[in-house]
């Protein structure tokens, strides 16, 4: 049965003034997401310092928690690599860890191209029937969008996914609701969106191979 993994680190963590602080953020953040346990077989777990990794059962989520993860540490920046495959060993439910297989390996892969290049989001892996060039550049596509945004639009897209209405995301951000109107129209939220509910299609689609 194939999963999907996340891979992610913060980029030049070792040079940011205020390590400790973004570190306590980023735990934060993961912690919050751990609590919404559906589709999370193993939790977001922080494994190396900067590094942390969770694996998935489906992609319903994962887009919804990568922008509240880039949103709670903004105006550092992260990449993440995505990765479908099998494991090799059971899933810990526990933590992130003392796991091993294909998925993993192809995540660790992925990591590292990332690592060569300014791209901050890649997947790889298992896509038997998928059309894989197609999702990897819709996801630069959208990587490239989400570099240039402010916290605030990062969260509006993150809220808007999980079905928050534009009264609801204006109460909460402490602004107009014609300051959210704004943000969907300049940062095009609805095509967005679409793309990021095509590409779910697409990784639950190679999850239940």
């Amino acid at each position: 049965m194939n999963r999907l993994i996340i891979i992610a680190d913060i980029i030049d963590s070792r040079n940011l003034p205020d390590r400790a602080r973004v570190q306590r953020d980023l735990e934060s953040i993961l912690n919050g997401l751990n609590q919404q346990k559906e589709g999370l077989l193993s939790p977001y777990t922080i494994t190396l310092g900067d590094e942390f990794q969770a694996v998935l059962s489906s992609a319903d989520r994962v887009f919804a928690d990568l922008l509240a993860i880039r949103a709670a540490v903004y105006p550092v920046r992260l990449r993440f690599a995505l990765s479908l495959g099998a494991l090799t060993t059971p899933v810990n439910h526990q933590q992130a860890i003392g796991m091993d297989g294909p998925a993993f390996h192809a995540a660790r892969e992925s990591i590292e191209y990332l690592k060569q290049g300014d791209h901050e989001l890649a997947l790889a892996g298992d896509f038997s029937g998928q059309p894989l060039d197609l999702i990897n550049s819709t996801l630069h596509l959208l990587d490239r969008h989400w570099q240039s945004w402010q916290a605030n639009r990062l969260v509006i897209l993150h809220r808007l996914l999980q079905g928050d209405t534009v009264a609801t995301l204006a109460t909460s951000l402490k602004i107009s609701e014609q300051a959210v109107y704004k943000n969907i129209r300049q940062g095009g939220l609805d095509d967005v969106t679409q793309s990021i509910q095509t590409l779910t299609r697409y990784l639950d689609a190679a999850l239940a191979e």
